[in-house]
């Protein structure tokens, strides 16, 4: 009886083994995991190749440049926007087109012509850091052609001079307020012929990189009150003008030479004048006047001097003759 026993047990034994084998968890070694190259783009918001959907990189070797547009690329850890020119690289703190109103960061990177024009005017030296307020242009030649490579232009904190920004190619406005106030504005356009305390929000859509314009718009022309003109815009006698402010600049024209001005802001002498006011804004206004010939205090005073000389004269050699007739 027990071999029987013993004999169903092993047989029970023997079929059921090959059904746990079945339901047994082998190690899977193909487990889906997330690769380093999914990981890296989680956040990335730039464009995307639309055969691979992989992010556009540059040309260069370097996954820090991003392509932006033709032979123009974008480095994200300097922050640099470099452009070809030639064979060399053109480095640059901002983009074509961008308004800003801190100093912009220029370098070149290999050998290339490279000039820099200031208001239409070359520059003779190129500085590492241009500061100065004004519209700039970069351009690039060989002895067959001229490349205009970009332009940008620097402001004051306080300004006058932008009554529109349009943003460089690629950008897109993402806020602006005014006086703190949000106001509307476009796409790729910023009127600004309102006056307050500008706040420009925009980004690169290449690369994602955000950008800030903020600054103090001014349209209003310095109020300057010439004394002394008639309504015809003459005098016959000085002229003052009255009005000036702190950082206000003058210029005066008299007779077709520059001239100066004295601590009251007051000329006297006869002939036509040209003067220009520019306020901190570059807000200009413009008077043109003729002062008339007149007799003020010290040319009487000089021309009695002179009577006075000629008569002290006269009786001076009245007297000398007298006595040489006498002996």
């Amino acid at each position: 009886m027990k071999k029987l026993v013993i004999t169903f047990i092993f047989i029970m034994c023997g079929a059921l083994l090959p059904g746990m084998t079945v339901f047994a968890d082998p190690e899977d070694d193909t487990e889906e995991v997330s690769s380093d190259s999914d990981l890296q783009y989680i956040d990335y918001t730039g464009p995307l190749d639309i055969y691979t959907g992989d992010p556009v990189q540059s040309e260069t070797s370097s996954s820090e440049e991003v392509r932006i547009g033709d032979g123009v690329s974008f480095n994200s850890f300097s922050r640099r926007f470099i452009y070809k020119a030639g064979k060399a690289r053109i480095l640059c703190s901002v983009a074509d087109g961008m308004v800003v109103t801190e100093g912009v960061v220029l370098s070149k990177d290999g050998e290339c012509n490279l000039a820099v024009y200031k208001d239409g005017e070359p520059m003779e030296e190129i500085p590492s850091e241009i500061t100065e307020e004004g519209t700039y242009v970069v351009v690039t030649w060989t002895n067959s052609t001229e490349t205009q490579l970009l332009t940008f232009r620097i402001v004051n904190d306080i300004t006058g001079k932008l009554t529109r920004y349009v943003l460089p190619t690629g950008f897109t406005v993402k806020s602006v307020t005014v006086d703190g106030t949000p106001v509307a504005h476009g796409a790729g356009t910023v009127d600004m012929m309102q006056e307050g305390n500008y706040v420009i929000n925009y980004v690169c859509a290449a690369t994602g990189a955000e950008y800030k314009l903020e600054l103090e718009v001014d349209h209003t022309p310095p109020d300057i009150l010439f004394i002394g003109l008639d309504d015809n815009d003459e005098a016959r006698g000085p002229v003052t003008i009255a009005g000036m402010k702190e950082g206000d600049r003058i210029s005066i024209v008299f007779e077709d030479e520059v001239v100066g001005m004295d601590e009251e802001y007051k000329v006297s002498e006869t002939g036509d004048y040209h003067v220009v006011v520019t306020d901190i804004a570059g807000n200009t206004i413009e008077k043109d006047f003729r002062i008339l010939l007149y007799l003020n205090f010290n040319a009487v005073l000089f021309i009695l001097a002179v009577i006075l000389l000629i008569q002290g004269i006269a009786i001076a050699l009245i007297v000398t003759r007298k006595k040489l007739r006498v002996r």
